[in-house]
């Protein structure tokens, strides 16, 4: 009896100790849910929210490109940032047609319910999962969320105001349209937040967290240049690891402390944590806080660094840090301002920090003549990097994961 026992409890051991992580926490690796595409929530600008028509009482078709294949989801809808309660009479997913269009393939067009229904509302602050709802499709395929709304009156929406894709709006009931002429043309995504699949065994979510050079500032809509994209193609293309999903949680004009959004180190768990799957985190923050810094503020940012790599080691969660590209030529640089860089990147580097791995964007992306200076054949303006920078960095984060992986 007792040698039975034994045994049971080694196999139950065994079925939760198949993926380990550095901080020694064990993770099932079984079948479960994993996010496909996702966006970090914050409230739109006067410029960024739809006026002619508005979103009340109309009909919103929103793009986006998932990172895995599938059967099954679900669907998150956030009004986080909402006033009034968030009305939908009816919501859609189908696969669009090409990208950059907002035709549709009728034949896969699906209704998505909450709670059983078509029609529901959310409440100011909250956000909705809907019902598990059978919908097919493949890794990098395009698709198109598209909403009716009903009476929901605000000035603003939760959004993701750099998405990089085209959101088409028209008056009216126009959800089960295989296309329509849209009366205005944003390039903002509005409450949708997460797309989950389900996956098989081995499915890892990697997340970037960031500001505007993980959101992808510069980057053409539509053409799906962001470094994100770049690795979600890479592995897609490696059938060795096309069972992983970059979700990007990039804001632009995020920061550490502040900025536009939600502040990184308080939207961590949120945009990190909380993603469904997520194993990996790559964190690449922080030019913001420097660039506005009016004293040293190297140890500030090291302390919430630590929280981040305590809270991802606490739940099992790898997290690697990318260096902070360099600024010379821009507003933001000054001598302070380098010197705070200097500090952070040295830190990051050290094994004080107890980051999994590091991606050395800085020495990589850098001018070899000035290393203050980002390469100008990646810059778009001595900040960002154009689309060759982006194609770059996410060509070296996914052979530095490779790499990470590998040891």
């Amino acid at each position: 009896m007792f040698k039975k026992f034994a045994a049971f409890i080694l196999a139950l051991a065994m079925a939760f100790t198949l993926t380990s992580c550095g901080s020694g926490v064990t993770i099932p690796d079984e079948d479960g849910w994993s996010a496909v595409w996702a966006s970090a929530q914050l409230t739109a600008g006067t410029d960024e929210f739809p006026t002619n028509p508005s979103l009340k009482e109309n009909t919103c078709r929103q793009q986006i490109r998932v990172n895995l294949g599938g059967d099954k989801i679900k669907l998150t809808l956030s009004n986080e940032y909402g006033e009034l309660p968030a009305m939908f009479e009816s919501v859609h997913i189908a696969h669009l047609t090409e990208a950059g269009s907002n035709a549709i393939d009728t034949s896969t067009d699906t209704v998505v319910t909450f709670g059983g229904s078509e029609s529901f509302q959310i409440e100011p602050g909250r956000k909705m999962t809907s019902d598990e709802i059978d919908f097919s499709f493949e890794a990098l395929d395009d698709l198109a969320v598209t909403i009716k709304f009903g009476k929901y009156a605000g000035s603003s929406a939760t959004s993701h105001t750099g998405a990089r894709c085209s959101t088409w709006i028209i008056s009216g009931d126009h959800v089960m349209d295989e296309s329509f002429t849209a009366e205005e043309t944003m390039t903002s995504w509005y409450f949708i937040s997460e797309l989950d699949a389900w996956t098989e065994a081995g499915t890892k979510t990697v997340v970037l967290l960031g500001d505007s050079i993980t959101d992808g500032y510069g980057a053409n809509p539509n053409k799906f240049e962001r470094w994100s994209d770049e690795m979600n193609r890479l592995f897609t293309a490696n059938p060795d690891y096309s069972n992983i999903s970059v979700v990007n949680e990039g804001i632009g004009g995020n920061s550490v402390f502040g900025g536009l959004g939600t502040a990184a180190k308080d939207r961590f768990d949120r945009d990190v944590l909380d993603i469904a799957g997520v194993r990996y985190a790559v964190v690449l923050i922080g030019i913001n806080d420097i660039g506005y810094a009016s004293e040293d503020i190297s140890e500030s940012i090291i302390e919430e660094y630590k929280v981040m790599i305590d809270k991802c080691h606490e739940k099992g969660i790898k997290i690697y840090a990318g260096t902070i590209l360099p600024v010379g030529g821009n507003g933001y640089y000054s001598d302070l301002h380098e010197q705070i860089r200097t500090e952070l990147n040295e830190w990051i580097r050290s094994k004080k920090a107890k980051f999994d791995g590091v991606i050395d964007f800085d020495e990589e992306l850098r001018s070899e003549s000035d290393p203050t200076y980002l390469n100008p054949e990646y810059s778009l303006d001595n900040l960002h990097p154009n689309p060759a920078g982006y194609k770059r960095m996410g060509e070296y984060a996914y052979e530095k994961l490779l790499e990470f992986w590998s040891e």
